[in-house]
């Protein structure tokens, strides 16, 4: 399975010439020849309006046609499940001459989009790694813990550790100890002290191991899943490290169990929903902060002229924009600035170099951020955030150039009237 560590900042260092970059999206959840049929007249309805753009002697018009053909091909056998017939989703991002050619199937589905541009399109894949970080999920048991690695939408990685814990014998008929009940006692306690020492050593022994494996990925949350009293122990054998990093305790569904253990797609889905009811709070976290530190002048700027402008310093820590953020604005090819709007100059304030007009700022933003390696929160349509056109950032530090707060919001916006 893919991991996007890497993946999205490698992906935004692309920049097309004449031939532009095809980013394409697909939701490939077959649940019909229905749905078969409409994902394959999107696809040939928008590359017969993408070459409509391109005259027939144009430059790039040839490698681009190589490169939609390529694609038709390749959707063509996704239709005919070929192969992935797994998977629910496909992001793709192609240019013949860049030799570029990166198709990425995920268990998650994507909104259709086929889009062409001087950048791949990120924003889409930037949700999905925001929107379903990796977790641990984690069943604790007497004989040790099953722990499972999810990670974006799929099953990463499966361990089940086992420990001996020795039979009790109450649980046998035991007829010499019947007529002597102090000798009995005696001997259910010591059975007991042995049996809770056994359980203990396969508690902590898995307790290491899940910290070992979070150690090595350290943005993982963990999922604890069993009765309360069983996850309740488990988690005192955990360091505070990891206790920090528990974002929900679920029972033990019995439509989780099959005969060789727990259901994968119980798992899966179980953490899904963990993830999300995460993601809900932490959108909102991030959306109340960088508004507060905006409007302190503290390390925080909104709207897409300071947001574009701490960008092109390098000044951005992490990135927050909404998911319908809505712009134009220019690129510069030579520095690679970027600007909110097109109509405020005629060359690069930076360099002096030729600026082209960018018909989605929002995806600029994005692949921007990503090449300077800062977060990219890709948030829920929310008035507060809107207010200030949609997106916001933290900041690294503030401008020397005393560049601080937020660009001018609209009338209802918080704040505004001071």
């Amino acid at each position: 399975m893919i991991e996007l560590d890497g993946t999205l900042s490698e992906l935004a260092r692309f920049q097309s010439g004449s031939e532009p970059i095809v980013s394409l999206y697909l939701d490939i959840r077959w649940k019909d020849e229905q749905q078969r049929e409409r994902v394959r007249l999107f696809v040939q309805e928008r590359i017969r309006h993408t070459l409509a753009h391109y005259l027939p002697e144009s430059p790039g018009r040839a490698g681009l046609e190589k490169t939609l053909k390529r694609i038709q091909d390749q959707v063509t056998g996704l239709l005919g499940q070929e192969y992935e017939a797994d998977k629910n989703g496909l992001a793709l991002f192609a240019c013949d001459t860049l030799g570029l050619w990166r198709p990425h199937f995920f268990r998650r589905s994507f909104e259709n989009a086929l889009t062409t541009d001087a950048i791949p399109h990120l924003t889409q894949l930037a949700r999905l790694q925001d929107d379903f970080a990796p977790a641990i999920v984690v069943a604790p048991s007497q004989e040790g813990a099953d722990i499972y690695h999810v990670s974006l939408g799929d099953l990463a990685v499966e361990a089940n550790l086992r420990g001996f814990v020795p039979r009790r014998e109450r649980d046998n008929f035991n007829a010499g100890a019947s007529g002597r009940p102090r000798v009995q006692y005696e001997r259910e306690t010591k059975e007991v002290r042995h049996h809770q020492n056994f359980v203990q050593k396969n508690r902590r022994a898995a307790a290491a191991e899940v910290t070992a494996f979070y150690d090595q990925n350290r943005h993982c949350y963990v999922v604890l899943v069993g009765t309360a009293e069983t996850v309740a122990a488990f988690e005192r054998e955990l360091p505070e490290r990891l206790k920090e990093r528990v974002i929900a305790r679920l029972p033990r569904p019995r439509d989780w169990e099959s005969g060789d253990g727990m259901r994968r797609d119980g798992i899966v889905k179980g953490a899904a929903k963990a993830l999300a009811d995460r993601e809900k709070v932490d959108e909102h976290d991030a959306i109340e902060q960088v508004v507060a530190q905006s409007l302190r002048g503290a390390l925080g700027v909104l709207g897409p002229s300071d947001v574009v402008e701490a960008l092109n310093q390098g000044r951005v820590h992490r990135l927050v924009i909404e998911e319908c953020f809505d712009g134009t604005g220019w690129r510069c090819d030579n520095c690679l600035a970027i600007g909110a709007n097109a109509e405020s100059a005629e060359s690069c304030p930076y360099c002096g170099g030729e600026l082209h007009a960018v018909r989605d700022l929002g995806e600029a933003i994005v692949a921007r951020a990503l090449l300077d390696g800062a977060d990219v929160e890709v948030v829920a349509h929310a008035n507060k955030l809107h207010s200030y056109r949609g997106v916001g950032a933290f900041l690294r530090q503030t401008a020397q150039t005393g560049l601080r707060g937020a660009s001018p919001p609209y009338p209802s916006a918080p704040g505004a009237n001071q």
